[in-house]
Parts: C-alpha cells; sequence; structure tokens
C-alpha cells in the first residue's frame, strides 16, 4: 500500500509537469491577498491586481472576485510592487514585502480619479505575521548585518518563542523537544535522523531568507510539535548579480573569561572561510541560474575535560549549490537545485573525553537534490508538486580503528560518565547512512462569494520517509567498561577497577557488551509518514476571518530487522480566528487551538530492531581489585594493562565475545537487552503529540513598524517511554529469563509537559536610517520529562519501569524542566551612519538577556535492598532521588552586548554598481563571564561515597548512610552531602562565550 500510494503521489506530480508548460518556482512561497473597495466600501470586482517583483519571472496577475477579495499565490518572498487598476478609478499602488511560508494581507480603497494615487509603502510590517500564526521572518540583508553567525540557529534564535536550551545547546521552540522541529531549506526537509537537528546544508550567502513559525501554524505544516523553520536560498534573476567573502577568525581573537587552568591554549591561526556567489539569467523572464560555493578550513583548540590536555583540530569543508529557474509558459515554473557538502575533521570526539586516545578523525559527505513544480491553472487554481531527497553518510572513519578488547574498548567514569582510552562507536565497521525522501502533492483554490466573503482552500497530500541504515558498534570491540574512579598523572589516565561489595568506598566497577545481532539481516529502515491536509483561510467580512484547517497523519514503516513497528494515525485540527477591530488592519485580535503531531523519531521506531542492533549484557566486576594502590600516589598500571587484567576476569568467568556462542554463563549479569526479545514494541509506536491554545494580538505603528503579542499554553501527550512491571512477566533468552521490556508510549497518566508563554516582539523604523526590533519571551515550561540527550536525541521516560522501586514524589517530581528559560530578550537597531553615492557606513547594536538554566540536586539511592527483588529477574539496584525540587536552582544569568560595524565603497564598473565592503564584529563587548554550568553532584551511599564525604554522618569514617527513602527525610550531612567544590566551574565551557573578535571582507555587484 505505502509502495501504490508513493507511486500514486509521484505520477500526480508528474501528471502536473506534462498538463503544463514547463518553468519554476520557489519553494517555501508566499502569497499577498485582500480585498479591493470603492470610498463607500463596497466592494470591487473586476479590479486587475499585478504583482512585479526582481525575484518573480514576469508579472503576476489576479483578477477580483464579486466580494472585491483576490489572491496572488506562489510569490517568491521578496520585495513586490502591486498595482490596482479598473477602468472609472485612479490606480492604486503598493510596495509590500513578502515572506516565505506567510500571508500579507492588503486591502486598497479606489477612488474616482485620473491620475494614480502616491505609492504607499506596506512592507515594513511584513517581517511579524499579523494573522493567527506566529511567526517572523529575517532576510539575508539583516542577518548580515547583525554580529550574529549568519547560520539558521542565528537567525532563528531572533524569534520570540525560540530557545537555545536543548541538549548541546539546540533550538527549542514553545516548549518542545530540540528534535522536533521541522527545518526545510527550499521545501526540503534537512532534521538529522536521528537527533533532529538540522543539517548546514546552505552556503550563507545563498540563504535570501529565514521564516520561523512559533504558534498557530496552518495544517500545510506537519510532522513537528515545535516549530516550522522555512529557509530559502537565491534564485538569480534578469540582471547579474554576484559576491564574494572571506570571513577571517582566529583562536588567539578570543578573549579568556575562565580561569588559566580551564583555558585552552590559544592557536594563533588565522582562519579563511571562502563564500561566492552568482546569479543572473539565460533568457530574461524565462530562465534564471543560481550558483554557489564555500570553503572553509578551521584550525582550533580545545582543551579536553579534567586532564586540561590541549588539542588542536582542524575542521575542512567545502560546500556547493546549483539552482535553475525557468518559465516557458506563463503561470507555470519549475525548480530544479542541488547543494552538497564534503567534509573532514580531525581530532573529533563524542561526548566529554579525557584523553587523546579518544580522539578521531571522520568524514561526513551530504547532498539534496529537489524538483519542485508549481502552476496557476486559472486566475482562482493553483497546484504544486515536488519531489526531494536528502543523503547523509556520517562519521566515514570515525571511531576506534583497534577491534581489540584492551584496544577497542571505551572506558566510562562511573561518577562523571565521561570516557577515556578508545574512541566511541567503530571507524572500520559498516557504514552508517541517514537519508530521506519527500513526495508531495498541493492544491489551492480562491472561491469569491457575495455574502460568505471569500475562502482561500489548500489542500494536498505529503509522503515522507525516514531511512537509516546502521549496524550499531557503540565501539571498536563492541565492549564498554565504568571503571570505579580513575587516576590522572600528566596527560595519562589510569583506570581503577573495584568489585561489588568492596570496603573501599569505591563504586563496582561493570562490563558492558554492546553485542551486534544479525548484522548480515541488517537494512535500512523505511519509516513512512503519509499526510492529507485541508485548510481554509476564510475571510468573513472585513473585520472578521477564519482558519479552518485539519490534517491527517499516517505512520507505517518497518525496522532495521524488516519488522512492521508502524502502524498508527491521527487527525490534528488547526483553527483560529482573527477580528480586525476598526476593518483597516491597524489593530488585529486572534485566536487558535491545534494540535501538532510530530514526526517517528528513528531511534525509538528502530530500537528493537533484530538486524544490526545491539544487545545490552551489562555484569558487576567481582574479580580482585585492579589499580587500586593508583588512587593513592602508588604504581599505576595503564589501562591497556588495567583491562588485560578485567577481561581475563571476565573470560575465566563465563564472559565470551562470541554473539552466537554459550551466552548462559555469562557473569553477574545486571541487565539484559536483547532486541526483538527483551524489547519489542507490542503494537505501534505512536507519534508525539501537542495541543496549543493562543490568544494574540498585532497593532500596526503606521507605515513604520508593528508589535505583536503572544499567549502560548501548550501541553505535550504521547511521550516515548517503557513499560516494565509484573504484569508484563520475563522471556526466555540465552542467557536466561529476563524481564520483558515494552516499548511505546505509556505513562502519559505520570508524565507532564507543559509550556505557559508570552510571547513579544516589534520592529520600528525611527528614520530610514535607523530601525529598531525588539522581543521578549517570558514563559514557563514545567513537568517531568525532559525525553531527550545531547548524544543520544529522543530517550524514553520510563515511570513504568519497576514501579515498586521507586515513588514519583521524589523519583520524578514536577518542576522546572532543563530547557526552561524564563526571560530571553533581545534588542537590536540597525543605523545607517552615512549614506552617499560612494561610501555607506552602518552599526548594528545587539543587546541580549537570557535568565539562567535550572537544575536539581540528585543522586542514587539503593531501594533493592528495601523491597527486595519481587519477582524480577533484573531488578534495578539503584533509582534516582530529587533531593530539592526539580530545577531549583539556577545558573547565572545571561546578558551579551554585540557590535557589528559595516563599511562599504561603492563605484560604477562595466554598467554595474560594485560594493566592495568590510566587517569587524566584537561579540560579548565586555567579556562578561557568567558562570552557565559547574559543580552540581552530591554524595550519597551509592554516588560519590568517599572518607569524610557526609560530615555529620553517624559513621566513624563520614561515609555517607544509607536510608529508606519511602519512610525517612534524607538529611544533609548525614545521607547526602554537595561536593566540595559544589558551585564551582570544572572547563571553560563552564562559562558563557567570552570576547570574540572575528572580520569578514568581500565584495558585491
Amino acid at each position: 500500500m505505502r509502495a501504490s500510494l508513493r507511486t500514486g503521489l509521484a505520477l500526480a506530480a508528474v501528471t502536473f509537469l506534462v498538463a503544463a508548460p514547463v518553468a519554476l518556482a520557489q519553494n517555501p512561497t508566499g502569497t499577498i491577498t485582500g480585498n479591493v473597495t470603492d470610498a463607500d466600501g463596497g466592494a470591487l470586482p473586476g479590479v486587475t491586481v499585478s504583482a512585479s517583483s526582481p525575484n518573480l519571472q514576469g508579472a503576476r496577475v489576479a483578477v477580483t472576485g464579486s466580494n472585491g477579495g483576490y489572491k496572488l499565490a506562489f510569490l517568491p518572498p521578496g520585495d513586490y510592487t502591486v498595482t490596482y487598476e479598473l477602468e472609472g478609478f485612479g490606480t492604486a499602488t503598493r510596495e509590500a514585502r513578502v515572506a516565505a511560508a506567510l500571508t500579507n494581507t492588503i486591502d486598497v480603497t479606489l477612488t474616482l480619479a485620473a491620475v494614480s494615487e502616491e505609492i504607499v509603502v506596506t512592507g515594513e510590517a511584513a517581517t511579524i505575521s499579523e494573522g493567527t500564526t506566529g511567526a517572523s521572518s529575517y532576510t539575508l540583508e539583516e542577518v548580515e548585518s547583525l554580529p550574529i553567525q549568519r547560520d539558521l540557529d542565528s537567525a532563528v534564535l531572533l524569534a520570540p518563542g525560540t530557545h537555545a536550551t536543548g541538549p548541546g545547546g539546540g533550538v527549542t521552540i514553545s516548549g518542545a523537544m530540540s528534535f522536533e522541529n521541522l527545518w526545510t531549506l527550499n521545501g526540503v526537509v534537512i532534521n538529522e535522523n536521528v537527533r533532529g537537528q538540522e543539517l548546514p546544508l546552505f552556503i550563507e550567502d545563498a540563504i535570501q531568507e529565514t521564516t520561523t513559525q512559533v504558534s498557530g501554524i496552518s495544517a500545510e505544516f506537519g510532522r513537528f510539535a515545535g516549530g516550522v523553520i522555512n529557509a530559502i536560498t537565491k534564485s538569480g534573476g534578469n540582471e547579474f548579480s554576484g559576491s564574494f567573502r572571506t570571513s577571517l577568525t582566529n583562536d588567539d581573537w578570543i578573549s579568556d573569561n575562565a580561569p588559566e587552568d580551564l583555558t585552552p591554549e590559544r592557536v594563533d591561526d588565522i582562519n579563511r572561510t571562502y563564500e561566492a556567489t552568482l546569479g543572473g539569467y539565460a533568457w530574461k523572464d524565462h530562465l534564471w541560474f543560481f550558483a554557489a560555493g564555500r570553503d572553509r578550513e578551521l584550525t582550533g583548540s580545545e582543551s579536553l575535560f579534567l586532564t586540561n590536555i590541549d588539542v588542536v583540530q582542524t575542521d575542512e569543508q567545502t560546500r556547493l549549490e546549483g539552482k535553475l529557474t525557468g518559465t516557458i509558459a506563463d503561470n507555470h515554473t519549475l525548480i530544479g537545485s542541488y547543494l552538497e557538502i564534503d567534509q573532514s575533521s580531525t581530532n573529533n570526539f563524542f561526548g566529554t573525553v579525557l584523553d587523546r586516545r579518544s580522539l578521531t578523525n571522520r568524514e561526513d559527505p551530504q547532498e539534496i537534490k529537489s524538483f519542485n513544480y508549481t502552476g496557476i491553472l486559472t486566475p482562482n487554481f493553483f497546484v504544486e508538486g515536488q519531489y526531494s531527497e536528502r543523503d547523509f553518510a556520517i562519521a566515514i572513519g570515525g571511531g576506534g580503528t583497534d577491534r581489540s578488547l584492551t584496544g577497542g574498548t571505551v572506558l566510562t567514569s562511573r561518577t562523571l560518565g565521561i570516557r577515556y582510552h578508545a574512541p566511541t562507536f567503530c571507524g572500520v565497521c559498516d557504514q552508517e547512512i541517514r537519508n530521506n525522501e519527500n513526495v508531495l502533492a498541493k492544491g489551492s483554490y480562491f472561491l469569491n462569494t457575495e455574502s460568505l466573503g471569500s475562502h482561500d482552500f489548500v489542500f494536498g497530500a505529503d509522503q515522507f520517509t525516514d531511512i537509516r541504515f546502521s549496524v550499531n558498534h557503540q565501539s571498536a570491540s563492541d565492549f564498554q567498561v565504568w571503571d570505579s574512579d580513575f587516576t590522572i598523572r600528566g596527560e595519562e589516565v589510569f583506570p581503577t577497577f573495584a568489585p561489588v561489595g568492596n570496603d573501599l568506598g569505591l563504586a563496582d566497577a561493570w562490563i558492558g557488551w554492546w553485542a551486534v545481532f544479525n548484522p548480515e539481516q541488517a537494512q535500512p529502515t523505511d519509516f513512512e509518514t503519509t499526510s492529507f491536509y485541508v485548510n481554509d483561510r476564510w475571510q468573513l467580512n472585513e473585520r472578521w476571518g477564519l482558519n479552518l484547517g485539519a490534517r491527517y497523519d499516517a505512520t507505517d514503516g518497518t525496522d532495521g530487522g524488516g519488522n512492521q513497528v508502524l502502524d498508527d494515525s491521527k487527525i490534528s485540527p488547526r483553527l483560529g480566528a482573527t477580528w480586525d477591530t476598526q476593518g483597516d488592519g491597524d489593530l488585529v485580535l486572534n485566536a487558535n487551538v491545534g494540535t501538532y503531531v510530530a514526526g517517528i523519531a528513528n531511534t525509538r521506531a528502530d530500537s528493537t530492531s533484530i538486524g544490526g542492533s545491539i544487545g545490552v549484557f551489562l555484569s558487576r566486576y567481582t574479580g580482585p581489585a585492579i589499580n587500586v594502590e593508583c588512587l593513592t600516589g602508588g604504581p599505576c598500571l595503564s589501562s591497556t594493562e588495567a583491562l588485560d587484567l578485567l577481561f581475563d576476569w571476565y573470560l575465566a568467568n563465563g564472559g565470551t565475545t562470541d554473539i552466537n556462542g554459550d551466552l548462559s554463563n555469562l557473569p553477574n549479569l545486571i541487565s539484559v537487552q536483547i532486541p526483538g526479545a527483551t524489547q519489542v514494541i507490542p503494537d505501534t509506536l505512536r507519534s508525539p503529540a501537542a495541543d496549543e491554545y493562543t490568544l494574540g494580538a498585532s497593532k500596526r505603528l503606521g507605515n513604520r513598524g508593528l508589535v505583536r503579542a503572544d499567549v502560548v499554553y501548550r501541553e505535550f501527550e504521547d511521550f516515548y517511554s517503557n513499560r516494565i512491571d509484573q504484569g508484563t512477566g520475563q522471556v526466555d533468552t540465552p542467557t536466561g529469563p529476563a524481564d520483558l521490556t515494552l516499548v511505546g508510549n505509556f505513562g502519559d497518566d505520570l508524565l507532564e509537559r507543559e509550556y505557559r508563554g508570552l510571547h513579544l516582539q516589534g520592529r520600528y523604523r525611527l528614520s530610514d536610517r535607523l530601525t529598531l526590533n525588539a522581543n521578549w519571551t517570558i514563559s514557563e515550561l514545567e513537568g517531568n520529562i525532559n525525553g531527550e540527550t545531547g548524544g543520544s536525541g529522543p530517550v524514553p521516560e520510563s515511570p513504568r519501569a519497576y514501579p515498586e522501586f521507586a515513588d514519583p514524589s521524589w523519583n520524578d517530581p514536577i518542576g522546572y524542566l532543563d530547557a526552561d528559560q524564563r526571560h530571553k530578550a533581545r534588542l537590536w537597531a540597525i543605523w545607517d551612519v552615512l549614506d552617499t553615492d560612494h561610501h555607506n557606513l552602518s552599526l548594528s547594536v545587539l543587546q541580549s538577556y537570557f535568565s539562567g538554566s535550572p537544575f536539581s540536586l540528585t543522586g542514587s539511592v539503593d531501594t533493592l535492598s528495601i523491597l527486595g527483588d519481587l519477582g524480577y529477574e533484573s531488578p534495578p539496584t539503584e533509582v534516582t532521588y530529587f533531593f530539592s525540587d526539580r530545577g531549583e536552582f539556577n545558573f547565572d544569568d545571561v546578558t551579551t552586548t554585540d557590535l557589528s560595524l559595516n563599511y562599504s565603497f561603492l563605484w560604477d564598473a562595466f554598467g554595474r554598481q560594485v560594493e566592495v565592503y568590510l566587517q569587524p564584529e566584537v561579540l560579548n563587548v565586555f567579556n562578561e563571564d557568567a558562570l552557565i554550568g559547574f559543580e552540581t553532584r552530591v554524595h550519597t551511599a551509592l554516588d560519590n561515597n568517599a572518607p569524610g564525604a557526609c560530615p555529620n554522618s553517624p559513621d566513624p569514617d563520614g561515609f555517607c548512610v544509607p536510608f529508606n527513602p519511602f519512610t525517612e527525610t534524607p538529611v544533609e550531612g548525614v545521607h547526602w552531602a554537595r561536593f566540595d567544590d559544589f558551585g564551582e566551574p570544572q572547563a571553560d565551557e563552564d562559562f558563557q562565550a567570552p570576547r570574540v573578535f572575528r572580520f569578514s571582507v568581500g565584495f558585491r555587484f
């Protein structure tokens, strides 16, 4: 069925191409709509409305209907001149800005006159939406003039409702997890398959505009629970244009705001990034071309955690883009584009590492191909078809190359979770790919009625396929060992392995075997989401408008072992209303209610695959203590020597490395996970979703600006979670009986995630030379599910895993989540200081304020010794205890002032104006040094217990003592205690980014 539907959609798109003369268009595009009336307010049918722009091939023409309504669809974003003509009336002209994926409403009154009225500029407000959708749009020119990175993240983070609070600084929007946004470039999905972050498949100077939608989003868009980001690249034009830019950075131009012992040694080496673009025409108004390239070689330094080893890293990358746009017949367009990235890096590492042995080199090639058709079949009927694919071969050569037990095993600290001794993953194993395919067909019909206003219908079908091939080697040896402690001497890290029940105050060591099952059966995942949608933007009259939409998303697909794990569907309504209080667009109120359904996370849907997936066999070490003397200054065995002894014990006591061998005697198993055996998806995995309610208002400030406020509430549901309880039972495995884990969406009655936000934004042009912009997000994100990590992306929260062993009040309390940010405010000004025929000088200032991220005091406690195993095969040996409210504390607030100066010299050459420019920038001008991270660990009887850890303990040596979390309230200093260096930074990343100088120079024509 999936194949036949895919074929049908493809044939529909091809039919569009065959049935209409071939041409090209931008995707996503914008729309201009509105009503034309006479001086008495009566509707004017028959008005010819035409739009022209340097970004549009030819002119776009519409005629008003019986109620005076009109629609100009599929407009490439840019600046437009719109004229309104009717015999007997004066011609009206408007200059307007069209933004990607947004609608610009322009209502016009024609008067009886013999001459045209003067041109009215309406484009100043167009970068902030005025309808039901809360959205912001930023052009290349504005992003370039500001002291920010010129990437998509930075443009998106200019908008309210967006936060860089996901793992690793990932973008979260309106309270969703960072992998739940939809990122598109020219309509092509560029989300990475595992962690859901956008891939850098763009060249900065080629990006024409970026639009971010954060609330009230139309049913046209799906597979998200956060926001929708649409970026478009340039497409050439009827004039030749081009640019060349060199951006210069240097590690030595970065100031130090961390103590000397935490600051890496700076490499005094100028890094250059070259960008070039060229666009123009082969046939005016019919065939345009655009090409762009980017080449970068970066050299920088990194100081490894705790060891403070200075590592020089290099990153070489080339990006290329080619794009053709052409029109053979009026009102029919087609675009074909291609982008690729070739990237290689040295001294790369995964997670937080301690030593040089964890470093590796890698290559990450990527490419996208897309073909898009749009056609205006009648003045009121529009069609679109698109096919795209994105290919990504990740980390070629990245990971360990020594597959021996002692050479390829990753060592991990039990207390810190940091890694050493060997690189993560395997660099000489099967190559992983992360691809997608997308085919869509879309129609739009504009209906005018005399009594019921105008209807702008949009309807379509969309099929998206998530493709990933992975044989999941977590290390070159397929083993990972957790130490009891470690010792650093110089650049060497020496592990200590202590057995279970040791009297040394050390955690017991663990041996993890990440056994790869059935690699020969591994195949690409085939996770498909097929969607149908309809949306009616209904303008009842000059004051009232409705948005009535619904979307149907059906998921279907097979995992990497060929098993069907998806067969689910959801309907998501999108309903909104606007009230223009005066009927003139000056003050517009809006309200929305809707549901957003996220795309399926590949790693969750593929988590029970029997082809190429890993089984987890986690054992406690019960052999002799190894390298204990090293902790107190005695002789040390190297990590290789220590691992030799540990694996000698492991193999002599039933351990094995052969997945087809006898697994029944594996020693001291803590847990067993065998894909497709101990972990199963019992029915189907459901897509996470969010219900949204909004109230908003927008107010025009004459023709110079706009302010907008939105109150946004979201409640999330259908979280990824696992279930293990006394009802799920056990299964037989080669190691004996094991607890069965059900993978799905369990626990919505126990899990909560709610977002409440006030999104404020405004833009005002004080004069022709000075523009002010501001936004302020006041929000709260509360609940008990974070749901993602930087390393793994989506991860399950499991309140129904061994539920008897923990109480939610202290194990999983409701509070402020990791991604919460109470205040985010940004204010910027762009001032054209000098503007003459040959000299331009502008200054931009960006002031930012971010409230600090929350953190909690947590540690591990033992409930197994209190309750017993209760019939489980592998009951939890430790569970998390919150010694504070969730999110009770916060890291420092961050303020920063950034400056950019832009000077350009212009002269006429070869019949064109050539501009040579230079742009120095200073980020964090005052080198503010807020702490955005520091030591937050605590001692418990299970975590980091050591002599003197709990100074008020009854234990004569000061060890923290156990307590019963079900009946006792723990006492600080007795049952738990903060580290002595609690609140102190541990690495330079614990400080906000220091002052940075950078410089760009180039020319444009």
